[in-house]
This record gives C-alpha cells, sequence and structure tokens, in this order.
C-alpha cells in the first residue's frame, strides 16, 4: 500500500520549471499561505531565482502608491495603493514617528521612506505586499563638521550588482561668498551598511530644496545650480550612476523666468517637462504649454542634445506631478474646490481621468508593483503583525 502511496506521489509531482512557472502568476497573498504550509514551497518562494520570475509578471501590473494630505502643513496625512479600487495603507511605526514620513523612492515593491524630523537621518525599507519593514542604520556624516544647509536623497536598484541603494547628499550651511562644503554617502541593501563616497564630481552646487533622485536607465537625477564664488548661476542636471556611483553634470535647455521644470523619466529616456510657475503674481505665463524635451547624450542629426518631443495645453490637463512606468506623464488640475488627474502619453497627447486621488490640498504619487523582493538582503526584517491593506 505504501509503494502505490509513494509512486501516486511521485507521478503527482510537478517539474520545477511548471510549478515555479504556475506560483510565478499567483499574488502575494496566495504565496503567502504557501509559504506557511509547505517548507519546499517556502524555500521555493523566497529563492533569487521565483522572486525575480514573479517580478517579471508583476511588473506589468503597476498600480499607484500616494501619500494625501489633507493640510497645507501636512500633519494630516494617508497612505493609499490604488489603481481601480483604492485601499488604505497603515504605515509601520507610526506611532514613534515624528512627523510624517517622506517617500524617497519606490522601486521593485520595495519603498524607502524617511522617517526623520529633518535633514533626512532616519530610513525605512518596506515592503507593503509582504507586510515586512527593516529600519536602516544611522547614516553616517553628521553635523558634528558643521551645520546642514540642505540634504538631498535618491533610492533606486543597481542592475549590475542585484542591489538597491539609498544615497543622501549632504550640504553644509557657508558664510556668504564661501562655496558650500557638499559630501555623499550611499546605503546598500546588499552590505547593509553606509559609506561615504567621493562627491568631488558635484563641486559647488545647490540642489533644489525638497527634490528626491529620479531614477532613469539606471541612475538618479536632480535639477541643480552652481553656487558660491564662481561668477554667474549655472543650472544643470545631476546625474549619479548607481553601478560606477559616480557623478555628473548634464546641462540643461535654457529656460525663461517664471518656468518650473521636472524631470521625468520618459520610454528610457531623460526628459524634461517645463511649464509656467504658479506662484508668480502679477506677471504674465512664459507659455500656456507643458513643454516636453527628451535628451540624447550622443546629440541629435542637429548636433543637439535636447529634443523637442511635444507640448500639451496647460488649460486642458494642468499641471505635471509624476511619471508613470516611463510612458505617461501624471497630470493635476484644479477646478474650484476640485482635484482631477489625467494620465497622458507625450508622444501623442491621448489622455484619460485617472480616480487616484482625493486629497483636499496636496498629494505625492510614484509607481507601484507587488513583489517577493525581501526588505534586507539577509532576510533581517520585521513582519507587521496586523492586516496593512483594507479596502476603503
Amino acid at each position: 500500500m505504501r509503494s502505490k502511496r509513494r509512486s501516486m506521489d511521485k507521478k503527482a509531482t510537478l517539474p520545477q520549471e511548471t510549478l515555479t512557472d504556475i506560483l510565478s502568476r499567483l499574488p502575494i497573498k496566495s504565496l503567502t499561505r504557501f509559504e506557511s504550509v509547505s517548507k519546499p514551497f517556502s524555500a521555493l518562494i523566497n529563492s533569487p531565482d521565483f522572486i525575480s520570475a514573479h517580478l517579471r509578471r508583476s511588473s506589468r501590473h503597476f498600480t499607484f502608491f500616494i501619500r494625501h494630505f489633507h493640510n497645507p502643513s501636512g500633519s494630516n496625512f494617508s497612505f493609499s495603493l490604488t489603481n481601480n479600487q483604492p485601499f488604505d495603507v497603515e504605515i509601520p511605526l507610526l506611532g514613534s514617528l515624528i512627523r510624517f514620513p517622506k517617500i524617497v523612492g519606490s522601486s521593485n515593491g520595495l519603498v524607502c521612506l524617511d522617517i526623520s524630523s529633518c535633514y533626512a537621518r532616519g530610513f525605512v525599507l518596506w515592503n507593503i505586499a509582504r507586510k515586512q519593514y527593516s529600519c536602516l542604520p544611522s547614516p553616517i556624516i553628521s553635523d558634528s563638521r558643521g551645520p546642514f544647509w540642505m540634504v538631498s536623497t535618491g533610492f533606486g536598484f543597481d542592475r549590475e550588482k542585484s542591489d538597491y541603494k539609498v544615497v543622501r547628499i549632504v550640504g553644509f550651511a557657508c558664510e556668504k561668498g564661501e562655496s558650500p562644503v557638499v559630501m555623499v554617502e550611499v546605503f546598500s541593501w546588499r552590505t547593509g551598511c553606509w559609506k561615504v563616497i567621493d562627491g568631488r564630481a558635484i563641486g559647488a552646487c545647490v540642489i533644489h530644496e525638497g527634490q528626491n533622485g529620479v531614477v532613469i536607465n539606471g541612475g538618479l537625477h536632480w535639477l541643480g545650480n552652481s553656487a558660491g564664488k564662481s561668477g554667474g548661476i549655472q543650472k544643470f542636471i545631476l546625474s549619479f550612476d548607481l553601478n560606477t556611483e559616480e557623478f555628473r553634470k548634464i546641462p540643461t535647455p535654457e529656460f525663461s523666468a517664471g518656468v518650473c521644470v521636472k524631470i521625468m523619466g520618459f520610454k528610457g529616456l531623460l526628459a524634461l517637462a517645463y511649464y509656467p510657475s504658479k506662484g508668480l503674481v502679477g506677471r504674465p505665463a512664459a507659455t500656456d504649454r507643458v513643454e516636453i524635451c527628451v535628451w540624447d547624450d550622443y546629440g541629435g542629426a542637429d548636433g543637439k542634445y535636447w529634443t523637442k518631443l511635444n507640448s500639451l495645453q496647460l488649460n486642458a490637463l494642468g499641471y505635471p506631478v509624476g511619471v508613470t512606468n516611463e510612458t505617461g506623464l501624471i497630470m493635476r488640475k484644479l477646478d474650484g474646490q476640485f482635484t482631477q488627474f489625467f494620465l497622458c502619453d507625450p508622444s501623442n497627447q491621448n489622455y484619460r481621468r485617472l480616480h487616484i486621488c482625493e486629497a483636499t490640498y496636496s498629494c505625492d504619487i510614484h509607481s507601484y508593483v507587488e513583489s517577493l523582493v525581501p526588505v534586507s538582503a539577509g532576510h533581517d526584517h520585521r513582519v507587521i503583525e496586523e492586516e496593512v491593506l483594507s479596502e476603503v
């Protein structure tokens, strides 16, 4: 009888490739159940090859991760995941947070939060789908050498090393006429450590306050300008290669006064959206359109590195607030007391209404995909015991 049962079990066993293919199609919630009932399934689901296979499938179905602001100070806030059906998301460590957390970035299902009161002194990596989070060690660069002036951050994935990295750029305060000192450190998900890197290529510069780096084609990008004793102010894009950990400066096109600039990725290319500032009162707008241009490292047929892609009518769609999946521009339009959002393809100007945010004041929008990526390479993480997703 036992031999017959063993024979039946052997016949019922699926090939590893078939089993992987079947399981990789399942949502995280179902896979979590398999983990708890079978050690072989748990080992498979947590293997790097399976995590990558599952991610390749889930990446086709992104959603939006949103921080909603319900008042001007941001003290009344909430988080949600939404596509067609919104879900409220409870934040890890919420009770111990001094202020509302800031979204540094989202990559392959990992969300990086800045949970410090100021100057990006504390970070958390969070996998919402797996209900896991990991508090990162404290950064190395402190104000012991002098008071901080501005701190900029970024979060992205190093494809060459299969590593997730947090970048922290610290500008120290200086006397009038002096050049500011800038230092840089990088946290590696794979090693679990911070390290200070050579930031001399940045030079004396200011990264515009409040920016997080935008990930495009393996690099983080910030808007900046020269500062200090050098004559004149030069505007540029500061680019950081997540693999080589080297900086370079990319010149921006010339812009007229009263124009806002937003970095975005478009089909793997570095792009800029520029549009009239909403805050200039009594000054005529430089344009009533959102202009889109893309960067070509090798220069186009006319020798120019920036090529105008298209323009969108501001009155019809509003102002750009984000980019999704590197193909769509998220537009925010104020209509009296109501806010509307649209997803627009700049290449053909097709657009559709998005029902993603009902914040009464403002919101911060990021693309998000479910994944099995652990919050630490050594799997040293905490599991959020309570249910963190609830349907609204």
